[in-house]
């Protein structure tokens, strides 16, 4: 399989493929907390396994993750409102975030693309695994404020597929992100660390939140819905679930290579 991951690359290898395509694939994710079941590593493993993908079936290359990323005051999940949470760091969490302050986060990423500019990319995708509504405004921001058509497009394109109307939010730790790393990296995930099905698993003890509950419609007891349950994740899931972003971003970057005059390669998918 075609190496892509930049880190991996030397310098001929990078030169080559920035002449077929100058086109880099960025993954950003925060360091954050996601249940007692999964790495605190996810949005940035999830980003980095779309934006690999993509890369393999467009061309271009991909940065390492940047593990970066910023949240605000979180929406109430059954605390007593006396509380000041910031994201997913819930009161009894035994290990915190790492959330960059706001501003911090957006100098940090510009700074980054301008130096990506400067070695001659003209297609700049931020493959954005967290959900946070300031850090995805931040990268959408960025991302208008830094290009310059026809001659550099930055894009911002989400890691995970959008919720069904009417609600906006996938859910956090929950069976969807817990099946998409049983499918990849299932050495990481570990169930057993959640109580036996059939046990509740209330948002404010274990950080793990349905999409509903985001969006404001959390259940009366603040636990996790059935649907959401982590503990009913499988590969299958996961696989299908992943095939299907990667589409999604392929799709993108297809449409904004094309209106630079770009041409991305074909490439089926590998067989799994």
């Amino acid at each position: 399989m075609r190496t892509v991951q930049y880190e991996l690359m030397r310098p001929p290898e990078i030169v080559r493929e920035r002449s077929r395509l100058p086109l880099v694939l960025i993954p950003i994710g925060p360091i954050e907390w996601h249940g007692p079941h999964l790495p605190m590593g996810m949005d940035g493993l999830h980003a980095h396994m779309v934006a690999v993908e993509v890369a393999q079936r467009v061309g271009g290359v991909v940065l390492p993750t940047y593990y970066i990323g910023s949240e605000t005051s979180a929406a109430l999940l059954g605390f007593q409102g006396t509380e000041r949470i910031i994201g997913m760091d819930f009161p009894d969490n035994p290990v915190k975030s790492l959330y960059f302050e706001e501003g911090t986060f957006a100098v940090t990423v510009r700074e980054l693309i301008r130096l990506l500019k400067l070695d001659g990319y003209r297609l700049l995708v931020l493959v954005n695994g967290h959900g946070a509504v300031n850090h995805q405004r931040t990268l959408q921001r960025l991302a208008a404020e830094e290009s310059d058509p026809p001659r550099v497009r930055v894009v911002f394109a989400m890691a995970f597929l959008p919720a069904s109307p009417p609600f906006s939010d996938p859910g956090h730790a929950e069976k969807v992100e817990t099946s998409i790393l049983l499918a990849t990296r299932p050495d990481l995930v570990d169930v057993t660390a959640l109580p036996p099905k059939g046990v509740p698993l209330r948002y404010q003890e274990f950080g793990i939140v349905d999409g509903k509950a985001f969006d404001g419609r959390p259940t009366p007891d603040f636990t996790v819905r059935p649907e959401a349950d982590p503990r009913e994740a499988s590969a299958d899931l996961g696989r299908k679930t992943l095939s299907a972003e990667v589409e999604r971003v392929v799709a993108i970057v297809r449409e904004q290579a094309q209106a630079l005059g770009l041409s991305p390669t074909s490439r089926t998918p590998a067989a799994s």
